[in-house]
């Protein structure tokens, strides 16, 4: 389930987001406000100014007088100064006449502004309720709806940046009577910058392309598994894929766009087979999570996520330019809450057909064969995550990476207990695009209750691997694959251990210096030396470990230390010195600072976890 849909609770969704988008209105409503009250103000000094001089006007009968008065008061100089023969007439300068253009021009933005976002607000609303209708009304809605939003978050932060550098001289030039050339420098630099960084990220295209781990199948070898292939696709009354990969992934999936693997790139209808899954599963689970994958194409399910993915992604990175501009921050906050009414749209279309799926793949094969599929793949999902766990938590190099092994050791004693886990019906099954609702609710709409009292055999059977052996050299595939990805594995968690590591022994200590050596930075008032534990600078009595450290902070070019040792005490180092290495001597204290700090929280981490396993 995607954060948006645990967010939409009565209040949770609100608080999260809609209050939030309400500050895209924040500033036009307060330079509405302001300007408003700068024209009132202007208009009535203005009016006291001329009925002052049409009482003093001795030439005038009381009747004239009375009737200008009138007029005067009820037609304000910020209406009459937009007649050009009247404006001529009062002889006003062309400063007066800048202030009220200024006025006139900020109100009509704020106003038009907010009309604006009312506008957005509907037509995002109906794209987000005409999106639950079905998947091409959501692909159309989807498209209308960032079409309109990119237009208006760019206008919106324009129109922003705009108000806020008017704002940023006349509040203070009305209320106290100066103005800060820097203030409005700022709001102009930040005005500006915000507009081109917007209008920039409008025609960015994120990298969208798919990275697979895996071997594409040759057309011409696997007859028996393009055969079966070709037999269910028929069944569920679709073309086969245009191509197979194959990989030790822990799930099946089918796309239609391009997937990059193995120094090619796949292009159409292509299916990801699990080859240590169809090892574990029998042939007939395999039918029934194949019947699924194709029931997806069957139902354009793949074409739609195709047309979509591009979409959300470019919605994403425009997202993520906003929010990263301090003028746009309220128009982001706008935008995301209609993104994420789209993700609980996407989220309740994903869930549906998936459902279809499911239904599509029972009525193929069997119920319980696609039941037993579910529950063997959730069960090696789960024994294999354990399995990663445990290896990634160890705290020394490993010489092996023995995944495989374990899997095949352990597998299938795990598959029975985990059938009958009394939270097996809270879990789903992994998938690199779609949401898939609960295993309890999938195997419900099927007619295999998960509460039934043989759904814990389903899986105490090992599968005979019949589409596994259907594969030309599986056996040498699959350890390839996994030859690599557990090189990865060990690489990852190499790289990874000096952050994890306090080290309190040699090898421990070994394992963190490799990454992190001892560096020495000479200075002209003294020398800076650097190792996993502890600084030294030669201008101190004594190293200061960073165990010891509360917090460091700079006082201009210096570094202030603060740290604990019978006391807090202060410490400082001149980096200034350190030129032309200051830059890296600072780095380096950062760095090495941050790797204890991390494997500081590594540690508390891990002993709270321990804790709460032994209460």
């Amino acid at each position: 389930m995607s954060d948006a849909a645990r967010d939409f609770s009565k209040a949770g969704f609100v608080k999260t987001y809609v209050l939030p988008g309400v500050l895209a209105f924040l500033i036009p409503v307060l330079a509405l406000a302001f300007f408003l009250h700068a024209q009132a103000r202007y208009d009535a000094q203005a009016r006291d100014g001329i009925l002052a001089g049409l009482r003093a006007d001795a030439s005038l009968t009381e009747e004239e007088r009375a009737k200008a008065v009138a007029f005067f008061e009820e037609h304000p100089l910020s209406e009459l100064i937009q007649i050009e023969a009247l404006a001529d007439e009062f002889n006003l300068d062309s400063t007066v006449r800048f202030y009220f253009a200024t006025f006139r021009w900020m109100i009509r933005l704020s106003a038009q502004s907010i009309v604006g976002g009312l506008v957005v607000f509907v037509i995002a609303g109906l794209c987000v309720v005409a999106s639950r209708w079905s998947q091409r009304a959501q692909y159309r809605a989807l498209a209308i709806g960032w079409q309109v939003l990119r237009v208006y978050g760019a206008a919106q932060a324009i129109v922003s940046g705009v108000l806020i550098l008017a704002l940023s001289f006349w509040v203070t030039a009305l209320w106290f009577n100066f103005y800060s050339i820097k203030i409005v420098g700022v709001a102009g630099f930040l005005a500006l910058a915000g507009a081109i960084t917007v209008i920039k990220a409008i025609f960015q295209k994120p990298d969208s392309t798919l990275h697979v781990e895996g071997k594409v199948l040759d057309p011409a070898g696997s007859p028996r598994l393009w055969e079966d292939l070709r037999a269910i696709a028929e069944k569920v009354g679709t073309a086969p894929p245009d191509n197979v990969i194959v990989g030790v992934d822990d799930n099946f999936f089918v796309t239609e766009g391009p997937v990059h693997v193995d120094g090619e790139v796949c292009r159409g209808r292509t299916l990801y087979v699990s080859l240590a899954l169809l090892k574990q599963m029998s042939g007939a689970e395999a039918d029934a999570v194949v019947a699924h994958e194709m029931a997806h194409f069957s139902g354009n399910d793949t074409l739609y996520s195709k047309k979509t993915g591009p979409l959300l992604a470019r919605f994403g990175l425009y997202l993520k330019s906003l929010s990263e501009n301090p003028i746009a921050v309220p128009v982001y906050l706008f935008l995301n809450a209609f993104r994420a009414l789209f993700e609980l749209s996407l989220g309740e279309q994903s869930r549906k057909r998936e459902f279809r799926a499911d239904v599509i793949a029972a009525e193929t094969t069997t119920p319980r064969d696609l039941a037993s599929a579910l529950l063997r793949i959730s069960a090696y999902s789960d024994y294999r995550g354990r399995i990663q766990q445990d290896l990634f938590g160890r705290q020394h190099a490993l010489e092996t990476a023995d995944i495989s092994a374990r899997l095949e050791r352990g597998f299938a004693e795990h598959a029975v207990s985990f059938a009958s886990n009394p939270a097996l019906g809270e879990l789903a099954t992994v998938h690199p695009f779609d949401s898939h609702p609960p295993l309890a609710q999938r195997l419900e709409a099927v007619g295999v209750p998960i509460r039934s009292h043989d759904v814990s055999t389903l899986v105490a059977s090992p599968g005979d691997g019949r589409w596994y052996d259907a594969i030309d050299d599986a056996e040498e595939i699959e350890r390839a694959q996994w030859r690599e990805f557990e090189e990865k594995f060990r690489d990852v968690h190499e790289a990874t251990l000096p952050y994890r590591l306090l080290p309190e022994s040699e090898e421990e200590r070994e394992i963190v210096v490799r990454s992190f050596p001892e560096r020495t930075f000479e200075g002209k008032k003294g020398t800076l030396v650097l190792d996993c534990i502890a600084l030294h600078y030669s201008a101190w009595p004594d190293g200061i470990a960073f165990s010891e450290v509360a917090g460091m902070m700079f006082d201009g070019p210096t570094l202030v230390i603060n740290y604990d040792r019978d006391g807090r005490h202060v410490a400082k180092i001149p980096t200034k010195t350190f030129a032309p290495l200051q830059v890296e001597a600072i780095q380096a204290i950062e760095s090495y600072y941050g790797r204890y700090l991390s494997a500081a929280a590594w540690r508390k981490a891990k002993r709270e976890q321990a804790d709460a396993e032994t209460t």
